[in-house]
Order: structure tokens, then C-alpha cells, then sequence
């Protein structure tokens, strides 16, 4: 499994590299991959959480223990200077509040907000944890940030869709979360609390779309009507369709700012892959990831983190090329293992 992290890790960090430079620009003329690849909070608390994941594991920590730990290892992130990449404001708020009341009290430091920051670290809870605690772990560690009935959702999903067996048609994995054996099986989440999450995929609203709100199961429908426009340019050759509509797409989506629209955006275009991976490599769909509109390296991130987990080998990612990240965190993202952030920012008490 911890393979299996490190193509997640390196797709999550060469997406979000390939994204944070135009992550601000409206529309920008191209996007191509830059020449110094630097990582944003995408990578970085994935990193954080790899860390708290290989304690949890190693210690078989419970879920009050094991949530303490997230919670150190978010704090130790946000106490280094490198946070200052383009957190947003909920992260901030919420490990503020996580700093001032302390690791025990970490489900009443959420800032309840629906955003993509609850999904797009969700690759290291979901495929560091024993097989039976993964959904939960994912869907736990979305709350200290982001506690919201469309974070819960998209968090669970992400996790079985990344915890899937090789092959499986992603689409059917993120649909059938009701009866998904890690769903079902997981020892972490309460009956009720999975009993609430399958209720708001198919009742929490989705906004900011092209004509009224819809839940997750309506936006699933879309997704396979894409697919099945999209494949057969795909089959021929035509990939300058997924550029061609990306305003279209966006509008039947959603911008990814929030975690339930940037979960199906990344999963078509992972499955898009899946199904043409004879034809493309996986850097092209971090590509369209990164050229689509709204939040464009946390999309890729999470598109990378999707097509990592069911790559083969994470060698694939380099197969042509190799990818040089900072110094600071290149080995980790090519090894999947975290040393640990620098506790240089002053705590709150002291600013």
C-alpha cells in the first residue's frame, strides 16, 4: 500500500506544481508545465497527514489518540514558514482555532466550509491506513478544516475510489459507495455517521453551477454523459476536445473550489485515463486539469492523486522524464516519506 502512496504522493504534488503558478489567472493563453516545480498546501499537508497516517499505523492508535496526532502534525504545518502557499482562508481559520483550543477539541475547530482543501490530502488517510479505517481516517481528517455534509461525502468517496482495486471502473466505485466493502466495513465511522454521509450524497446541494443546485448523484448522471461524448474523439485521436469545452465543463461541474465539484471533475478525467491509457500518458490529463477554469492545482492534485493510486508503478509518472521538486521536499515526494516541517512561525499566544 505504501507504493501505491507514493504514485498518489507524486501525482498530488507534480499536479498541484503544474497548477499553483496559474492558480490565480482568470484565463490565462497556455499552461505549460513549469520549469521549477513548487508545491502548495496540496502537497504539503498531504505530507503532513503522511506523517500522522504512519503513526496511527504503527502505534494502532484509537480515533480520539490518532485524531490528536493529525491534529500535532496540521499544527506543525501550519507553524512552518512554507505555510503561507496559498492556504485558504477555512484551513487558516480552523488550524487557528485548532492552535488556540488545542489537538483534544478538533472537531470544534472546523470553519464548516464545503471546500476542495477536505479531499485534496485525502490520498495519504485513505492508502497509509489499514484497509478497514481508510474511509474513516479520510472522512475524520476533513473535519478538523472542513465539516460540512458535502466534505464528509466527497471525502468518503475519494477515499474508496483511491482504495479501489486496480482496474475497477471509477465511476461505479464513487456511485456504489452504499455497499463498497471499505465503506461498509469500516471500523472508524459510526453507523450513523455513514448513514448521513449516503444521505447527503444524494441530497446536499452542489452550487455554482449552470442552473439550479444538485447533489452528488445528479452530477455522477453528468459525468457519464462527458464520458461518453468525450470517447469516441479520445479513440481517434482528438484529445483538443477537453480543451475545447472546458467552459462548458465547468458549468456542468462546478470550479472545484468546493470538494464535491473538484471529486467528479477529477474523477472523469482519472477514469478518462484509465479508459485511453494505451493512447496518452497520465501527465496529459494533469494538463487539462490544470487548463480547465476555477481552482486549477488543487484539481490536478487531485486528478494526480486519483491516476497514481491505480498507475501500476509510480515509475510511470517518469517514464519519459523525471520530475525535480524543491530541494526541501523532493525526496520526500519521490519517496513518500516526510521528515517533518520546521516549527520556526510563532504560535498564536506569541504573534
Amino acid at each position: 500500500m505504501n507504493d501505491r502512496f507514493r504514485s498518489a504522493l507524486l501525482g498530488t504534488a507534480l499536479g498541484d506544481a503544474w497548477g499553483y503558478p496559474y492558480e490565480n489567472e482568470d484565463d490565462p493563453q497556455c499552461t505549460p508545465l513549469p520549469e521549477k516545480l513548487v508545491v502548495s498546501d496540496d502537497t504539503l499537508m498531504t505530507l503532513a497527514l503522511s506523517s500522522a497516517m504512519r503513526r496511527i499505523d504503527q502505534d494502532d492508535l484509537d480515533r480520539d489518540k490518532g485524531m490528536a496526532v493529525i491534529g500535532e502534525k496540521f499544527l506543525d504545518y501550519y507553524q512552518d514558514p512554507d505555510y503561507e502557499r496559498s492556504s485558504g482562508t477555512a484551513t487558516t481559520e480552523s488550524l487557528d482555532r485548532l492552535e488556540d483550543l488545542g489537538t483534544n477539541h478538533w472537531e470544534a475547530c472546523s470553519s464548516h466550509s464545503n471546500g476542495a482543501a477536505a479531499i485534496m490530502r485525502a490520498s495519504a488517510s485513505a492508502l497509509l491506513a489499514p484497509s478497514d479505517q481508510g474511509v474513516g481516517w479520510s472522512v475524520l481528517q476533513a473535519i478538523i478544516t472542513h465539516d460540512s455534509d458535502l466534505a464528509r461525502a466527497a471525502a468518503a468517496t475519494m477515499a474508496t475510489v483511491m482504495l479501489a482495486p486496480r482496474g475497477s471502473n471509477l465511476f461505479d466505485i464513487a456511485e456504489g459507495l452504499a455497499g463498497d466493502s471499505h465503506f461498509d466495513h469500516d471500523v472508524l465511522l459510526s453507523d450513523q455517521e455513514k448513514s448521513e454521509i449516503l444521505k447527503s450524497i444524494n441530497s446536499a446541494a452542489i452550487r455554482k453551477l449552470q442552473g439550479p443546485a444538485v447533489p452528488l448523484t445528479e452530477i455522477y448522471a453528468r459525468l457519464r454523459e462527458v464520458r461518453k461524448f468525450l470517447t469516441p474523439h479520445l479513440k481517434d485521436g482528438n484529445f483538443e476536445e477537453l480543451y475545447a469545452h472546458r467552459n462548458k465543463f465547468a458549468k456542468i461541474f462546478g470550479k472545484s473550489y468546493d470538494a464535491a465539484s473538484c471529486t467528479a471533475s477529477a474523477l472523469l478525467l482519472a477514469q478518462l485515463y484509465l479508459d485511453h491509457k494505451d493512447q496518452y500518458a497520465p501527465h496529459d490529463f494533469l494538463h487539462v486539469a490544470v487548463s480547465w477554469p476555477g481552482n486549477r492545482n488543487t484539481r490536478a492534485a487531485v486528478t494526480g492523486a486519483m491516476i497514481g493510486a491505480h498507475l501500476k508503478s509510480a515509475d510511470l509518472w517518469e517514464q519519459d522524464c523525471s520530475y525535480v521538486f524543491e530541494d526541501r521536499y523532493n525526496e520526500a515526494i519521490h519517496t513518500g516519506r516526510w521528515k517533518g516541517f520546521k516549527k520556526t512561525r510563532p504560535a498564536a499566544d506569541a504573534r
